[in-house]
């Protein structure tokens, strides 16, 4: 269960940030969601013209993409829950991040 969260968070990472390794060797990847608004502040961070149709696109794809990114996460904190339960029932140590339940409330 550890190492398929593990993976599911890789690939989750590299959805929001974009592939690094492809773009070391390949030169080129698909827009990632930081980097349409990573863009898109940087552009406008320092001018009060409005956005022009290239940078509402740009969000409308970030903030599409995000949807199912959040989803994502959401089902990873779940299952990363469930870990911590058996961790818990097992009496296993307490590891970094990882607390009692009754430290939660």
């Amino acid at each position: 269960d550890i190492i398929s969260i593990e993976q599911a968070l890789k690939d989750l990472n590299k959805e929001l940030n974009g592939d690094n390794l492809r773009s070391k060797y390949e030169g080129a990847r698909p827009t990632s969601v930081k980097d349409r608004v990573d863009m898109i502040m940087y552009a406008l961070w320092s001018t009060t013209a409005a956005p022009t149709n290239t940078f509402i696109k740009s969000y409308d794809d970030a903030a599409s993409k995000f949807d199912g990114i959040l989803t994502s996460l959401k089902t990873i904190d779940e299952e990363i829950n469930k870990v911590e339960l058996v961790l818990e029932k097992s009496g296993a140590p307490f590891t970094p991040g990882r607390f009692p339940e009754w430290r939660k409330n």
